[in-house]
């Protein structure tokens, strides 16, 4: 789970990638990086964490990418973390990703490729790089017809879920390319900026981040596709290199994506909004209001709120921003869980509540808010989650490592809801089911959405997948990734 960006026809890139990065900052706080290409040098940049400490001066040209990321391959220290960042690269021909997903088969893709040699980092992403770059060597010449016939020889050695922005150059040329999985599992859209003669184009994650900079919305990138831009064209190319049906990740609406984001159509907010409602309607409580839980459950507040016709009641502050399901470690998330929210006694103190949020994973958090509501004063308080319980590990880029992680799920079983709301110390619990949640997300668009990691099993996911879920589910372990 990671955010992209590319940036095709200003005199000087590097700023915007930059100001995008910012704005991408909620997909991934592990690392950041950019690099750009000025028609004779490359100039690349890292950082093991966040855009703001991201030293981007220097890098010069019209040309280039960026990455903030959320890991989900390598270890978890600072120096795994700093080299790990993203953009990656080789020469001859330059190639350079910028990855969001996650490649399931990548250890076994690059050791076909490299043999017992070691690549630079531990991520995906160089599954992705070193497959793309030996399909180019082979033909005499960089364009869009040899691109194409890479990416999808690409396409067909790698299997899991990407939405990368590519940076391709030789001597004579150079292409900014968005490429897809067929699946289209993880957003990717394309935007565009002209200011008198100048036509600038833009490959990122969302479209908040052409919402932020001013630049209008031109396509979503489709499934299994390559789309080319460059300064003088005044649209994208689109080629098709092997669609199948479209399984976006239904996470992206529950919590990923930037409330201010449309996918493929359909608003984050209102998705947010809309279950809170359906979970006021099917769920009730007899209480004297609603309590956001801040940043990510404050839309799913507002459709409960107008659904009961209950007040919100602003009863937790956050101190930061920190996304605590992002960060790396179960201590770091206990600890930030505990020491990031504050409570405001007087807002809740002798109240009943509806504590509104998007899903329930670990419980860190909710059992942590819990504690201090009832400390504050707090009559009783009643959980509503926007998401039904996610019981299942994800294999393409969100960090739900292990089927142990789930507090819905124990063994080879999903828990009861009251069991549940007992362990997290609070007087009533609900989630939104599965038939509320397509509702919302998909109405009558045409695409399915991916929601593995609302069963047990391989259910849920891309069915083409199914075999190769199931080999996961088996190799699943208690301390590490299955994939790894």
């Amino acid at each position: 789970m990671c955010g992209v960006i590319g940036v095709y026809g200003l005199d000087d890139v590097a700023p915007e990638i930059y100001k995008s990065l910012k704005l991408l900052v909620h997909r991934g706080r592990s690392g950041s990086g950019m690099i750009t290409y000025d028609d004779f040098n490359i100039h690349p940049r890292k950082s093991g964490s966040t855009p703001d400490t991201l030293d981007w001066r220097g890098c010069e040209g019209s040309i280039g990418i960026g990455h903030t990321r959320y890991s989900t391959s390598g270890g978890d220290s600072l120096e795994e973390l700093k080299r790990n960042a993203q953009p990656e690269y080789v020469i001859n021909p330059f190639v350079a990703v910028a990855h969001n997903g996650n490649i399931y088969n990548y250890k076994s893709v690059i050791r076909r490729i490299l043999g017992d040699k070691k690549p630079r980092t531990d991520c995906d992403v160089q599954a992705l790089l070193l497959s793309l770059h030996k399909e180019l060597k082979q033909f005499p010449k960089i364009n869009e017809d040899s691109i194409f016939e890479s990416l999808r020889n690409v396409t067909n050695d790698l299997n899991g879920s990407w939405s990368s922005a590519l940076l391709i150059t030789d001597k004579e040329s150079k292409y900014l390319v968005g490429f897809t999985d067929p699946h289209k599992v993880r957003p990717l859209v394309v935007g565009k900026k002209e200011k008198n003669d100048e036509r600038v184009w833009y490959i990122t994650s969302e479209n908040s981040v052409l919402k932020g900079l001013g630049v209008e919305y031109v396509m979503d990138v489709p499934p299994g596709s390559a789309v080319f831009v460059n300064p003088e064209w005044d649209k994208p190319k689109v080629r098709t290199i092997k669609k199948d049906k479209a399984y976006h990740c239904m996470f992206e609406w529950i919590y990923f994506a930037n409330r201010n984001s449309e996918i493929e159509g359909v608003s984050v907010h209102d998705v947010r909004c809309c279950l809170g409602k359906e979970l006021a309607r099917k769920y009730p409580v007899r209480a004297d209001g609603v309590v956001p839980v801040p940043e990510s459950g404050r839309a799913y507040a507002t459709g409960y709120a107008r659904e009961s016709k209950l007040p919100i009641i602003e009863g937790l502050q956050k101190r930061e921003k920190t996304r605590t399901f992002m960060l790396q470690t179960q201590e770091e998330r206990d600890k930030e869980a505990l020491e990031n929210i504050m409570v405001i006694e007087e807002a809740v103190k002798g109240k009943k509540i509806v504590l509104v949020d998007d899903s329930l994973i670990r419980g860190t958090n909710m059992k942590n808010y819990n504690k201090k509501l009832r400390r504050a004063g707090a009559k009783e308080v009643h959980v509503r989650i926007g998401c039904p319980p996610l019981v299942n590990p994800c294999y393409f880029g969100i960090d739900m490592r292990t089927k142990k992680e789930f507090i819905a799920r124990r063994d080879d079983e999903i828990k009861g809801w009251d069991e549940i709301a007992k362990e997290i110390g609070v007087d009533s619990l609900a989630y939104t089911d599965m038939d509320t949640l397509r509702k919302c997300i998909i109405g009558d668009k045409n695409f399915d959405i991916c929601t593995g990691c609302l069963h047990l099993g391989s259910n849920g996911y891309p069915p083409d997948m199914g075999k190769d879920i199931g080999k996961l589910l088996l190799n699943d372990k208690e301390s590490r990734r299955a994939y790894e």
